[in-house]
């Protein structure tokens, strides 16, 4: 199977960081992040719905924007270090059509 294949089998699974999935395939956190992007954007045209639970902070609970995969170094209202990373996996179920 290939890096790609192997992210969106894993993600099928259940929830998961780039960390943990760079942990589990061997790899730096860096690398995959960037096959992590270019398996998404396959798995959305191939019409599953990625869910991304978005980083927040553990001491003010700011939610940061779904977009960022990677977990962030700060809380920018707090400043606070103690991060929870976002998580991401993937929902086989049909999508609801779009307008």
């Amino acid at each position: 199977m290939t890096v790609r294949k192997n992210l969106l089998a894993l993600l099928s699974a259940q929830p998961r960081s780039v960390s943990s999935l760079a942990r589990e395939l061997g790899f730096a956190r860096g690398d995959v992040e960037d096959d992590l992007r270019h398996a998404l954007r396959s798995a959305r045209a191939a019409g599953h719905q990625v869910v991304v639970i978005p980083a927040r902070c553990r001491s003010c609970d700011f939610t940061f924007d779904e977009a960022r995969l990677s977990k962030p170094g700060k809380c920018p209202v707090c400043r606070g270090t103690r991060l929870f990373e976002p998580q991401i996996y993937l929902d086989a179920g049909p999508q609801p059509p779009q307008a």
